[in-house]
């Protein structure tokens, strides 16, 4: 039975590898911090209409589609760690995104005295992602996200609050062609920054949720084994 995982998680996979998915489940397991700086980006996104500077300039970036620089990024996930009990551990979603991220990321891990990371990669090939985000839907009030299997998929209702579920233009075959080669493009970065470190733990994502949480489990438990001896 695995009883401990590695205090520091990075997620990664391509949109649609159910990462996010995988990140819940730890966190609710292991009483976990999750932080997904998706997340933070919107918190600030909504100062904008404060007149918070930082917000606005966020906002601009975000409503023409473009990335958040790097050192924004940092800033934001160094004023969330101070926030929390980075002792409960900490899952990271869609972070680092940059090598110039990850190099960030270092520098924090020694300012906090946090423990070395470990990278999931959940590999999931092209043709499967088109296929499961040609499916989903979204509600558009809390951001919650919906597959064929969920109970309410059919009935085009969010289940948390009843509003009407919809689909995302970025969801299009084309469009999803397009980011996943751009993903890929980026995260082998990162792939290589990890894997040199060993701190990288590849994960078949194709298959059902509950196999790549066991497959997940078993390997953090690993891997935190030989953590543990070294």
């Amino acid at each position: 039975m695995v009883t401990s995982i590695p205090k520091l998680i990075i997620i990664m996979g391509p949109p649609g590898s159910g990462k996010g998915t995988q990140a819940q489940l730890l966190k609710e397991k292991y009483s976990c911090n999750y932080i997904a700086t998706g997340d933070l980006v919107r918190e600030m996104y909504k100062k904008a209409a404060t007149g918070d500077p930082l917000g606005l300039e966020v906002k601009k970036r975000y409503d023409r589609g473009e990335p958040q620089p790097d050192d924004i990024i940092l800033k934001f996930v160094r004023q969330k760690l101070i926030t929390i009990d980075t002792q409960r551990g900490i899952i990271f979603d869609a972070f680092p995104l940059s090598e110039a991220q990850a190099r960030g990321l270092d520098e924090i891990i020694k300012d906090f005295k946090l423990d070395k990371p470990v990278a999931i990669n959940i590999k999931v090939g092209e043709e499967d992602v088109v296929q499961r985000l040609s499916l989903r839907k979204y509600c558009p009030k809390d951001n919650s996200v919906y597959y064929p299997k969920s109970p309410t998929y059919d009935s085009n209702k969010c289940e948390k609050c009843g509003k009407g579920l919809i689909r995302r233009a970025d969801d299009e075959a084309g469009v999803v062609r397009k980011r996943y080669k751009k993903y890929i493009d980026r995260i082998n970065v990162l792939v290589m920054y990890y894997e040199k470190r060993n701190q990288l733990i590849s994960i078949n994502g194709e298959q059902s949720v509950e196999k790549v949480a066991s497959e997940i489990e078993q390997r953090l438990s690993t891997y935190q084994s030989d953590y543990a001896q070294k």
